[in-house]
């Protein structure tokens, strides 16, 4: 049986929305381009810091400011994007399964109100030059109450919309993408049962750089979860929309999406068999995410791939959304394979995390310009600009990321700048510059993605 539903996924999706889910869709949707808006702002800013003669106007000491900065930035664009993104595509998912009889309503609003604020406080840091940066894995942070502060309040409003989808689940009819979108929600939901399991078991007395760590070392991995579900998430309604057919059918969609939750639902676990601190503990969430994480965009790569066979002759390279699956597909690959090829302390992993990166962003995206803009009615009939954004975010970070995997083939070292990166030959050098081009095109993409997305949402119509 094909999932080729008629009237499609976008049509239906704007039967179901009703002045509330519609404002509660707008809050999020630009909650999300905001949050990139302001990792733009302070990417500048860290530009400036770094700048001769024009860092000394800066009303913050260069060094102290830097790293709070680069920690901020690090946060909105990578946690507050996605999880804004997620926002939004539970509220409409909740609307569609609900068709106004929603259960739970306020969490919806008050979770919307909650992760606007919590935005809002984890700013205050880095411009007040209040405590200090600590550089750990997934979520970095700026080690300050009030920086804890915003991630909670961030943390608990998506988490309100999460389980306003859950408690709407039963008695419902879900299709295909409503159980992707249910995944990416209960994953999350694990997510921050891990943190909180984190928080309880690291010993009093541990380092700061060691307790922040461990307390988003596991729930980062189960954030990963979350994200691919999202870009699987993407390629269907994409697909859809463009090709006029789901990649998968109704029951592979709703295994493929289940076999996400099944694989982090072990996750709190870990916490009781392994001490938090120990090596054992952190392995675990390795593997989890290395076996967990493979099988479900291979089998709906296979899927696309099944797809554009069958319409080889008449593909739609004009349609912006084609364009941007396509991209997050290829470029989502291109990442995978580098990870089968990592160093241990060479650029090559930055390379393939890159990589994956841009795919989950591109397939968001274009979720904007082809789901959640043309529900909100500020859709825009000028293809030109939004194919070219693609085209400039995408390939200039597949440049990137093959420069930075030339570079750590040829033994550059991570996290290092300026002398410290060895560019002692002509291939090392060839390839920093490989990845430099590519960064400045990537963010010249999404400087016009910020600008086309929000300029639309600001819109009145």
């Amino acid at each position: 049986m094909r999932d080729a539903p008629s009237p499609g996924y976008r049509e239906t999706s704007a039967l179901s929305l009703t002045p509330a889910s519609k404002r509660e869709l707008r809050g999020w949707s630009g909650l999300a381009v905001a949050a990139l808006a302001l990792a733009g702002v302070l990417a500048l800013l860290l530009a400036l810091s770094r700048t001769p003669k024009i860092q000394d106007f800066l009303p913050w000491p260069v060094q102290e400011f830097f790293y709070r900065a680069l920690v901020t930035h690090v946060v909105f664009s990578f946690v507050v994007w996605f999880l804004g993104v997620l926002g939004a595509l539970m509220v409409l998912t909740t609307a569609r399964l609900a068709m106004g009889q929603t259960r739970a309503r306020r969490l919806g609003t008050v979770g919307l109100g909650a992760g606007a604020l919590g935005c809002l406080i984890l700013l205050a840091p880095a411009l007040l030059n209040w405590g200090e940066p600590s550089l750990n894995n997934y979520v970095p942070v700026v080690i300050h109450p009030v920086f804890y502060a915003g991630l909670v309040l961030l943390a608990l409003g998506v988490g309100m919309v999460a389980v306003r989808l859950i408690l709407n689940l039963p008695g419902r009819e879900v299709g295909p993408v409503d159980w992707g979108i249910a995944a990416a929600a209960a994953a999350y939901l694990v997510a921050l049962v891990c943190f909180g399991l984190a928080l309880i078991a690291i010993p009093s007395g541990t380092g700061e750089a060691l307790f922040n760590e461990r307390l988003f070392w596991g729930g980062g991995h189960v954030l990963q979860f979350v994200n691919t579900a999202l870009m699987l998430v993407g390629w269907s309604v994409l697909a859809e929309i463009t090709l006029g057919e789901m990649p998968l059918g109704p029951w592979l969609s709703a295994a493929v999406a289940g076999s996400l939750v099944l694989f982090v639902l072990p996750a709190p676990v870990f916490y009781a068999l392994f001490d938090v601190l120990s090596r054992e503990h952190r392995d675990a969430f390795t593997q989890m995410l290395w076996y967990g994480l493979a099988p479900q965009p291979v089998v709906m790569m296979a899927g696309l791939a099944r797809l554009l066979y069958q319409r080889r002759t008449a593909l739609p390279w004009r349609d912006p959304a084609f364009v941007g699956l396509v991209l997050s597909v290829g470029l989502f690959a291109v990442g995978g394979l580098f990870g089968f090829f990592l160093g241990v302390a060479d650029t090559r992993t930055p390379s393939h995390y890159h990589a994956v990166i841009g795919g989950v962003n591109l397939a968001a995206m274009a979720l904007y310009f082809a789901l959640l803009l043309p529900l909100l009615g500020r859709s825009s009939r000028r293809a030109g600009p939004i194919r070219w954004q693609f085209h400039l975010y995408g390939f200039g970070q597949l440049l990137f990321s093959v420069g930075m995997f030339l570079a750590g083939e040829a033994g550059v070292p991570r996290k290092t700048a300026g002398a410290e990166q060895g560019l002692d030959t002509i291939g090392k050098v060839v390839s920093m510059a490989m990845t430099g081009t590519g960064g400045i095109i990537a963010v010249m993409g999404g400087v016009m993605f910020v600008w086309m997305a929000l300029s639309r949402l600001m819109a009145r119509r």
